[in-house]
C-alpha cells in the first residue's frame, strides 16, 4: 500500500488520492527535492503525517499552498535530461496531483 495524498477541499468535498507505493515514493522524492531545503516549514507541514502513509497539503494556508505548488512546478521545469525516476515523478505530479490542486479552493482564489 502507498500513501494517501490529501490536497484540500472543494465545496466540502475532500480532494485526495491514494497512490501505490512506487508512486507515493516518487512523489515523496519530488517533495524532498523541491521543498525540503529551501522551504522546510512547508515541507514539514506536508510530510508531518507520512508515518501514517499520508501526505497532507490541507494544513497549508493560502500563501503556503500557492508557494508549494509554484516551487514544485519550478523544480520539475528546471530539470534537464530527466532520469526515468524523474520522468515518473513528473507524471505523478502532472497526471495525479495537479488536477486535484487545480480544484482546491486556495488555488481558485
Amino acid at each position: 500500500m502507498g500513501a494517501t495524498v490529501f490536497i484540500g477541499y472543494l465545496e466540502r468535498t475532500s480532494l485526495r488520492i491514494t497512490l501505490n507505493r512506487i508512486a507515493s515514493d516518487a512523489l515523496e522524492d519530488l517533495l524532498d527535492d523541491a521543498l525540503q531545503g529551501n522551504h522546510p516549514i512547508i515541507y514539514e507541514k506536508i510530510m508531518e503525517v507520512l508515518v501514517l502513509d499520508q501526505i497532507n497539503f490541507t494544513d497549508l494556508n493560502n500563501e503556503e499552498f500557492i508557494l508549494a505548488v509554484k516551487v514544485i512546478r519550478d523544480c520539475i521545469k528546471r530539470r534537464t535530461e530527466l532520469t526515468e525516476w524523474q520522468l515518473y515523478q513528473k507524471r505523478i505530479w502532472e497526471e495525479e496531483i495537479e488536477p486535484l490542486v487545480q480544484q482546491d479552493e486556495r488555488y481558485l482564489q
